[in-house]
């Protein structure tokens, strides 16, 4: 079983004791360091004397705040994961703007902080499956049948797949294909680590997105020399900014 070392940084002793109690009934969880100020958190980063898996942050600590200290910590740690829990509602948009996993408000609730610590489980663990598959492999082709003719798209060359009404699209660089196949279904297909689900209705290959652009509340993906985006959800941007750094 694997085991996630996780620091918590709260200057509240009894938030502390309260995280502390219900990581307890988490089994893959250790919690290898208490600090109470964002000053004690950045040392303890800085140091790089224990491998932190996850950092759950206040944000309203004295010396450096929890947001300060996070901004800090990365870096030192580019891909540190941590989730901000805090009595703070205005500070969301900027938590998600430096990619948090997810931004818990006190009182704690036992249920919505388990949702957001398996979050980043998930994407550690996604992560660490890319490293091992690596996402420049392209020996893989998607085999698609249409009609009377049989397509063998070099999976590499596939920029990404969106659900359009009752069809699917295929989008290469210089081809477009189309089926009646589910995403679920070509998800399966492919079944490589480079291809992530970003929105419902969409599946991006990682390794061609040149850029992520915000529009109001929506976020897209573009591409080397090709008009069309692909959309990303508020909920997995900070998953995909992770995987293309």
């Amino acid at each position: 079983m694997t085991v996630y070392n996780i620091v918590i940084a709260d200057d509240n002793e009894d938030s502390r004791e309260i995280l502390t109690s219900f990581l307890s009934y988490m089994p893959d969880v250790k919690v290898v360091s208490q600090v109470k100020d964002g000053k004690e958190l950045f040392e303890l980063v800085s140091k790089q004397e224990i491998e932190i898996d996850l950092v759950l942050a206040d944000i309203g600590m004295p010396n450096l705040n929890g947001m300060e200290a996070i901004k800090l910590c990365t870096k030192f740690i580019p891909n540190l994961k941590f989730i901000f829990i805090t009595g703070y509602n205005e500070y969301a948009v900027e938590a998600f703007n430096i990619s948090a996993i997810d931004y818990v408000v006190k009182p704690i609730e036992q249920q919505r902080l388990f949702e957001a610590i398996q979050k980043a489980f998930n994407l550690i663990n996604l992560e660490n499956d890319c490293k091992k598959k690596g996402l420049n492999n392209n020996q893989n082709k998607l085999i698609l049948r249409k009609g009377r003719s049989t397509f063998y798209i070099p999976i590499n060359a596939i920029y990404f797949i969106e659900k359009s009404g009752k069809e699917t699209v295929i989008h290469t660089k210089n081809e477009t294909y189309t089926t009646l196949e589910s995403l679920k279904t070509l998800s399966e297909n492919i079944s490589h680590p480079a291809f992530f689900q970003t929105h419902r209705s969409y599946i991006v290959n990682l390794n061609h997105v040149r850029c992520v652009e915000t529009i109001g509340k929506t976020y897209l993906a573009y591409f080397d020399n090709y008009p069309e985006t692909a959309h990303i959800s508020k909920l997995k941007i900070s998953e995909v900014q992770k995987l293309i750094q």
